[in-house]
């Protein structure tokens, strides 16, 4: 899952619905070369600091147990994961 040369590493976003038990259910799931790597939410709740930024909801393989900033982007969020996932 590293890049190779100039080569970037493909990172896929697909929208999903996601039973979070709280107003937050705007999801992505992140699909990096084909393996599903992480659940990112976007923090609609009015109680968040943040509102509108991107949390991982959970994290898989290499990302499992990682713990995320929040993103502010969905840019930032897949910037992070190549990053992550290059070391």
């Amino acid at each position: 899952m590293a890049d190779r040369g100039n080569v970037e590493t493909l990172v896929v976003l697909q929208p999903i619905s996601v039973d979070t038990a709280s107003p937050d259910r705007v999801g992505m799931l992140v699909i990096v070369s084909g393996l599903l790597v992480a659940v990112l939410v976007r923090l609609d709740a009015p109680w968040h600091e943040r509102p509108g930024a991107w949390h991982m909801e959970a994290g898989l393989g290499r990302l499992a147990g990682v713990r995320a900033p929040v993103f502010d982007t969905l840019e930032d969020a897949t910037r992070w994961v190549r990053q992550r996932l290059r070391k």
